[in-house]
Parts: structure tokens; sequence; C-alpha cells
């Protein structure tokens, strides 16, 4: 009897460690994969050394054009105007790969037209000439500014494009001359807190607006070799919502304004705008967060992708780790490499403690592997130390240039008014037999 019960024993014990063993596998099975993608370790990127402007700013924005030349905007210091050198937001031009920026001023005397319109924040579009539209806004005007490559200024427009104050202009670019805009009204005016606007004339005028329905951030895109454009929305502001895109195949002759088209649902509310990126032969990327109850337990990315010029939809959460993810961008190069940036602090719950990187992430067969990203921090020094959400402010840019790299604009927290931000700029690559 004795050694039955041992035998027993013995056999419930192997049973029990054998369950325990198979309990402990389905939960590293999920684990797994839930949020670590499958696949070759990824290719670490190089970072260069980061380029400091010696500016006060915040909000900096970032294109490249076909042959390198990269143009960068960002917001004045409101708090010490004592530190503008002009009127206008910051603006500046590299030709050498970002090692050296500039101003323009060439030609005289028409060439410093654009430093004399009062400015807060802009946004630049590239054209399929690489022409540069750069779009100002001091809340109640709108102004325009036009670059031929290589930062020669070709001239400007002064004209008022929102149907009220513009606290955020986006503009995008396509084939010659076709500008997409998008003026904020801050709150939902006839029907859209953003109104559209088109030009074909490369800015000296513009059709009628339309308004974009709803009351949620947007951001427009456009292949600028190809017809097709892009406005990405969430459907409302700081709550559950869904992100949507709107969509035309005639430079924005017609869109779909009645019929959006669904990429996902967001579960909780968002950080900062969503972001859309058109890429070639039909592809485009959009990226969003989730910020529920984020201070405590971090955010989440998501990325969604299409083939067939945003008709149908995938998506999945790319978050690497745990941590708050804060304005999170990426862009498509011209090759259908992807880059992604955002700041974050992995020193959850959020403290006066927690250290804020920029950090990035290069994929160069992107639309095959969308969620195997490499990110690490493209600066090694934190960008801001504490608690406050809005130190970092509300928006930062990348952009893939034509030699691969990645190009970040980004700013470092100075403190303590509100608008003191330092401005920087940091590129990097992966190895060149890299195949991810």
């Amino acid at each position: 009897m004795k050694r039955r019960n041992i035998f027993v024993l013995i056999v419930l014990a192997i049973l029990i460690i054998a369950g325990i063993g198979w309990v402990s596998t389905i939960k590293h099975t999920m684990i797994t994969y839930e949020v670590k993608p499958q696949g070759p370790p990824p290719v670490d990127v190089k970072w260069d050394p980061v380029y400091i402007f010696s500016k006060q700013g915040y909000e900096p924005g970032l294109v490249s054009t076909s042959t390198g030349t990269m143009y960068y905007t960002a917001h004045k210091n409101l708090d010490d105007k004592t530190s503008w050198d002009y009127l206008a937001s910051w603006f500046f031009v590299s030709t050498d790969n970002g090692n050296t920026w500039k101003s323009p001023t060439d030609p005289m005397p028409l060439g410093k037209k654009w430093q004399h319109y009062l400015g807060d924040e802009g946004d630049i579009g590239v054209d399929g000439q690489d022409r540069a539209y750069f779009v100002d806004t001091y809340l109640l005007d709108n102004h325009l500014h036009v670059w031929d490559d290589k930062g020669v200024w070709a001239y400007s427009e002064h004209i008022q494009k929102s149907g009220g104050m513009d606290d955020r202009p986006w503009i995008s670019a396509q084939g010659n001359g076709i500008l997409h805009y998008l003026g904020n009204n801050g709150q939902v005016v006839n029907g859209g807190r953003y109104w559209y606007y088109r030009s074909t004339n490369g800015g000296r005028t513009w059709e009628k607006s339309i308004p974009v329905p709803g009351n949620g951030w947007a951001l427009v895109d456009a292949e600028r070799d190809g017809k097709h454009a892009y406005i990405i929305d969430e459907s409302d502001v700081d709550v559950p919502a869904d992100i949507l895109i709107y969509r035309t195949d005639d430079e924005g002759a017609t869109w779909n304004f009645d019929s959006p088209i669904k990429i996902a649902h967001r579960d909780g509310p968002g950080r900062a705008f969503p972001v859309v990126s058109a890429g070639p032969n039909g592809t485009v990327f959009a990226f969003w967060n989730d910020a529920s109850n984020g201070t405590t337990n971090g955010t989440k990315l998501f990325i969604g992708w299409s083939v067939d010029y945003g008709m149908t939809w995938n998506y999945t959460n790319i978050t690497p780790f745990a941590g708050f993810f804060d304005y999170p961008t990426l862009n498509v190069g011209a090759d259908g490499s992807l880059g992604v940036t955002f700041y974050a602090s992995d020193d959850l719950p959020i403290s006066s403690k927690s250290e804020w990187y920029i950090m990035g992430g290069i994929q160069r067969n992107a639309i095959q592997d969308p969620v195997h990203m490499n990110f690490s921090r493209a600066d090694p020094h934190p960008v801001y130390v504490g608690s406050d959400l809005h130190a970092l402010h509300d928006l930062m840019e990348c952009a893939i240039g034509p030699d691969g790299y990645l190009n970040v604009a980004y700013q470092y927290y100075v403190g303590p008014a509100n608008g003191h931000s330092d401005l920087y700029f940091v590129r990097g690559t992966l190895p060149q037999n890299a195949t991810i």
C-alpha cells in the first residue's frame, strides 16, 4: 500500500511538474508573440555626431529633396524675442548632408522678403520638381515662401487661407506645383476642425476650401511623382477613436470626404498627431499611439501599411519596450525605406526623475517586415528630465534622404520658460550590407 501511495505521489508530482512546464511554455509563447516579433536580430543604426543650431525654438520639422537638400523649420521661443534673428519661423537649409545649416538670404534684395513676415510655426513640402514650399503662420495670417532646389529663393505669397486662427498649418506637394494645405482652426468650424485647400500653380492662388469632417487631429502627405495624396485623421481627440484615411487619386481634384477608410480603432486617447507618409508603388504608412494610462503603464505604438494606394490596410503594435513614447513620426524614402523616430522614457511611472531620449530606427524592406524595427538612441544624452509631458511640445520630424540616411530634427528642453528649448539635428544609417 505504501509503495502504491508513493507511486501515485510520484505520478502526481510528474504531472504537476509537466503541467507547470506546459503552462510556462504557453505564457512564454504568448509573451513572445505579443511583444517580440520573429525574424533575424535587427541591425543597429550607426548615428553620426549631433548638430547643435544654437537657436531657441521648438516643434522642429524637416524634409529632404531627391538631391539631398534639406530644409528645417521650427517655432520661435515666444518667451524671449531677443533670441530671434528675424521675424519668420526658423528656416534653415543644408546642402552638405546636415554638416552645416544656414538661413537663406540670396538673391538680394528679394531673398530676404521671407524674413519680414511675423511667424510662429510652419511646415514644408517638396514637389516632384524639388521645389520647397514653406508655409508660415502667426495665427491670423499665413504666408508661403518657395525655393528652387539647393535653397534658391523663388517667390513669396502673403495670403489668409484658413477659416480662423491657423494653429498649425500643414502642407504637402507633388508633381509640378500641386499643393495640398490643411488649415487648423483649433475647433470644429462649419463641419471640421481642419479645412483643406488646393493649389495647382505653386500656391499663387488657391481653390475654395473644404472641411475635413470631425474634431480629430489630421495631417496630409502626397506622392511627389504620382497623383495620390492622403489625409490621416483621428475621429476625435483625447478619447477612443478611429484612425481614418481620406484619399485622392487625381492630385486632390476629388476626395472621399463622405466615405473615409478606417485603418484601425484606437482604444484610448492619443498623443499628438497621427502621421501618414506616401511611399513608392502604392505603398502608404500610418503611425499613431495609444496613451491609455500612459504615465503609469506607458504608451503603445501602432503602425499601419497599405500596398494599394490606401484602399486596404494592415496594422500592428510595434511597441519596443515598456515606456512613454511621445510625438512619434515616420517617413518613407523613395526606395521604400522606412524611418521611425520618437521621444521616449522607460522610467515608469513618469516622475521628476524620468529621463527622455530621442530614438530612431530604419528598415530598408519595410513593406516585407514592417514590425522588425531596430530602435536605438539617436543621441546618447537625455533631451529632457522630468514629468512635464509638454516640455518637448507637440511635434518633431524625420526624413529619409536619397543616400538612405535617416535625418532627424529634434529639441532639448532647457526651461524654465515653456518655449525655451534648443534645436538639434542628427542622422544615422544602416551598414551597406544590411538587408533590413
